[in-house]
């Protein structure tokens, strides 16, 4: 859509706000009690949330920890072992990526 001058533009952008405005026109916006009801609602909503997540949070924490320590307790070299695999693993994983990479331009 062109126009010939920004004279047309502007009276079709005045026009089709105009249009938008009588849409929204019968829209009242709502009262500051109802504002400020939604805002104390959502407040004590968010807050049970927070509390909620970090009970979750919390709780799995101590799980983890408790296996951890069984786990220390009860077999110190299977522990040990974990603890060197892991990391090797990781670096072994990203090892890998860095030479398919390399590969992958090479061929390029």
């Amino acid at each position: 859509m062109k126009f010939n001058s920004d004279e047309e533009l502007l009276n079709k952008l005045s026009a089709e706000l105009e249009s938008l405005d009588l849409q929204y026109a019968d829209i009242s916006p709502p009262s500051l009690p109802e504002l400020e009801q939604l805002v104390a609602t959502e407040a004590v909503r968010r807050s049970r949330r927070q509390r909620k997540e970090l009970l979750i949070f919390c709780l799995f924490a101590l799980i983890l920890l408790s296996l951890v320590l069984t786990l220390l307790s009860s077999a110190p070299v299977l522990y040990w072992g974990l603890q060197a695999l892991i990391p090797l693993a990781g670096l072994g994983t990203l090892a890998a990526a860095r030479i398919r990479l390399r590969q992958g331009d090479a061929e390029e």
